[in-house]
């Protein structure tokens, strides 16, 4: 949520010639929201979908991390690649949910036709 309200609030205030502090540091808070989440968003069951596992979150909030540095690397120095980070770091965070609603939607199905293979074998059914 923080994230996607800071995405607001960064379009509420647009990048102008010569920059603009205010865009800026909703951007920052708003990476840094979606940089994290993966790590806080963990579970610890035998049943969680791979996309909330620890080693998977980590593993995410880890690559969110690097090219979230390598973003602010380009931008710091005035590198020619900023667009090209600010894209792919920005397309990571947005495949990311993506990933994990998927991952939920498939450990479900696989449950349900458990159940249902189960069901069948069981006696009387």
């Amino acid at each position: 949520m923080a994230g996607g309200l800071a995405g607001v609030l960064v379009a509420a205030n647009p990048e102008h010639a010569g920059g603009s502090l205010t865009h800026a540091c909703w951007a920052v808070a708003g990476f840094a929201a979606l940089v994290a989440w993966p790590a806080g968003a963990w579970r610890r069951a035998p049943s969680v979908p791979w996309g909330l596992r620890l080693a998977v979150s980590v593993g995410a909030a880890g690559v969110l991390l690097g090219l979230a540095a390598w973003f602010g690397a380009e931008l710091i120095a005035g590198g020619a690649e900023v667009g090209l980070a600010e894209r792919v770091l920005g397309a990571a965070q947005s495949a990311w949910p993506l990933a994990v609603i998927l991952s939920c939607h498939l450990s479900q199905a696989s449950a349900r036709m458990h159940h249902r293979a189960a069901s069948a074998r069981a006696p009387g059914a």
